[in-house]
């Protein structure tokens, strides 16, 4: 179902129903695009101020009694195997961030790659992986579980590029403290959500990269490691922050880490993965201007290998499995529907909802 809705009740991770239009007729916003501070900003800046939205509300009951992807993943003995892990290494990360505030300890990089590569050795590939993460509930702290997230993605991207072991090493530990600014805030920034923010906040919220640049380069780590904390929200056509630098001049891991990031703020919400495609669709529409072509063409194709075999609900309420990747539309594949095939390349009015 489709409903309007005001902007300024919009809240992440919802999904536009049809293309939002710009005063001139050109599309602002793709049909089934999903919600986030930068699609709110937008819209705020062209004065739109209301949206049709897909209502998912009914999701629980669609999906009562139906076995899925994720629910046959969670039953599995690797997935439990790699879950214990992960939990291990979340609560590790949990008191190391913490110290770091409470009593300026220095965090033990060892211990905690340690962690990392134990989830990672419960793993024999990366749809695995993927399918893991994609099954975790959300922990306590969104940011503890982003951290590690993106760590764990940096890992997986640094494979495909086929970095050299002791790099990988440090583009995980870049992953892992790229937002460790975010601990320096004031504590009443972090305490608000998103559609708390005022302009004045977020123009705070983009100090932790300045913040997580200054306490990561006092440290005996690896200088793209500090880099990469101050300009993962930059990107090569010069739109980022915070100095808005241009073309090949940010860090090398900084250009792995920002696609990791995006990918997992995207698909990180309380009940699991949602859907990614927008991003998917995001990154083929001006992924090119805005991260290094050659990082993104590579994560592309290997994250679009692990959605193979997923199941999907889609916009008409049916859920299916995705056996085809469409490589000129990477974000439309075709999914089986009991025995219907439906290609969403061609099915332009329904939308991936999320993953199930």
């Amino acid at each position: 179902m489709k409903r309007l809705i005001k902007r300024k009740d919009l809240k992440e991770n919802m999904i536009i129903y049809g293309d939002i239009l710009t005063s001139y007729g050109s599309v602002l916003v793709n049909s089934g695009t999903v919600v986030d501070k930068r699609l709110l900003e937008l819209l705020e800046n062209n004065n739109i101020y209301e949206v049709r939205i897909l209502d998912t509300t009914n999701e629980d009951k669609i999906l009562e009694g139906v076995e899925t992807h994720l629910k046959e993943i969670r039953k599995t003995e690797t997935f439990k195997k790699i879950n214990q892990k992960y939990t291990l290494c979340y609560s590790n990360i949990e008191g190391q961030f913490n110290d770091v505030i409470n009593r300026e300890k220095e965090i033990d990089k060892e211990e905690i790659l340690d962690g990392i590569n134990d989830v990672l050795q419960k793993t024999t590939n990366a749809n695995e992986l993927f399918d893991a993460l994609y099954g975790m509930q959300l922990k306590q702290n969104r940011m503890y579980m982003h951290s590690l997230n993106t760590a764990l993605i940096s890992n997986m991207l640094a494979r495909w590029l086929k970095f050299p072991e002791k790099e990988i090493d440090d583009i995980t530990l870049a992953g892992l403290f790229h937002d460790i600014g975010m601990l320096m805030l004031p504590e009443e920034m972090l305490e608000k959500s998103e559609d708390e923010y005022t302009e004045e906040d977020r123009e705070v919220l983009k100090r932790h990269t300045i913040y997580g640049y200054r306490y990561l380069m006092k440290r005996e780590l690896n200088r793209q490691i500090g880099l990469t904390a101050l300009s993962h929200h930059e990107k090569i056509d010069g739109s980022g922050y915070p100095l808005q630098v241009m073309g090949q001049t940010t860090c090398e891991y900084s250009k792995i880490v920002a696609i990791a990031d995006a990918y997992d703020e995207l698909t990180l919400t309380e009940d699991g993965a949602r859907n990614p495609f927008s991003l998917i669709h995001e990154f083929e529409k001006d992924g090119m201007t805005k991260y290094d072509p050659k990082y993104i063409m590579v994560f592309l194709t290997g994250i679009m290998d692990t959605y193979m075999g997923c199941d999907v609900l889609l916009s008409d309420n049916r859920v299916g499995r995705i056996i085809y990747v469409n490589k000129a539309d990477l974000s439309r594949p075709t999914v089986r529907c009991g025995n219907e095939y439906v290609n969403l390349t061609e099915k332009k009015d329904i939308q991936i909802i999320k993953f199930v």
